[in-house]
């Protein structure tokens, strides 16, 4: 999949975002639910036991049909490919907090958390992709939480399109080192925390500055920000504030709106932490051992 595959595809859902804003901003709503229990990541590792999941931390829907080429030469039958939802924001301590219970808690923190392992789930983190771990296979769950591709949006490269064809070679690794490793007697979840946004050229909402400066006086160059319990937030068509499940209120951009931040946030692409179709929908793909 190239960089043409992204822009093509990307206007295509710019397209549907800008009417989803004109005609029924209200939809929007829709993804700020959490997921019914049957597309719930703590429901499937209690529920579908021996199991195993593994999170790729911000891989979007894009990526599905390279994970489907990846899974019939591990030797996996798709059983399920569907959709689930991000966390409110979309970002990844905010899933970790509403999807498994632990508040507060960073991916890499999570093999250390009792009520885990309490509820019979191992934890491992992988910080790149050709980290190895010599995991619980005795354990009833198991969750493999990978910083890729994540942690890739940080690199020089995040400011182009080609970065996203660079993700699908780079699967193939964190791939080889996660689900490969997995024991070959359980269902194996491959499902992610949030998605991204891709702003190149041409792939936002038409906005005017006045309509964008607001915007980004609020959130600088996030697309959202926690926000105090009584902070004044002036009503704008384009923000959207939420009550999170964990109680925090949160202000989010609603769509493809590009904010115009000052300094290196203004270069970057790939974008995440508001409430568009991108960021909030993500992956969810259950295999079976052949």
């Amino acid at each position: 999949m190239t960089p043409d595959y992204l822009s093509a595809r990307e206007a295509r859902v710019n397209e549907m975002e800008t009417l989803l804003a004109a005609a029924a901003p209200r939809a929007y709503d829709e993804l700020c639910f959490p997921p019914d229990e049957d597309r719930d990541l703590r429901h499937f590792l209690l529920r579908r036991r021996p199991c195993a999941a593994v999170v790729l931390d911000g891989m979007s829907l894009r990526e599905i049909p390279a994970v489907l080429a990846l899974a019939a030469p591990s030797r996996y039958r798709v059983a399920e490919v569907g959709l689930s939802f991000a966390a409110l924001p979309s970002e990844t301590v905010a899933f970790v907090a509403q999807r498994l219970g632990v508040a507060h808690c960073a991916p890499s923190q999570l093999p250390e958390k009792k009520n885990l392992r309490e509820q019979g789930i191992a934890a491992h983190y992988f910080s790149h992709p050709t980290e190895q771990h010599r995991l619980e296979v005795e354990a009833p769950a198991l969750l493999l939480w990978s910083a890729f591709p994540d942690n890739t949006y940080r690199d020089s490269g995040a400011r182009f399109a080609h970065h996203f064809a660079e993700i699908q070679t780079r699967l193939e690794i964190a791939w080889r080192f996660t689900v490969q490793q997995l024991p070959r007697d359980r269902p194996v979840l491959i499902t992610s925390d949030h998605g991204y946004v891709f702003f190149g050229p041409g792939l936002s909402a038409a906005r005017s500055n006045d309509e964008i400066r607001p915007l980004t006086r609020l959130l600088g160059g996030e697309r959202f920000k926690f926000l105090e319990p009584e902070e004044p937030v002036a009503p704008h068509p384009d923000l959207v504030v939420k009550q999170a499940p964990t109680g925090e209120r949160v202000a989010m951009i609603r769509g493809r709106v590009q904010t115009h931040p000052p300094g290196d946030a203004a270069n970057k692409l790939y974008k995440h932490g508001g409430l568009s179709l991108m960021e909030m929908l993500t992956p969810w793909i259950v295999l079976e051992p052949e």
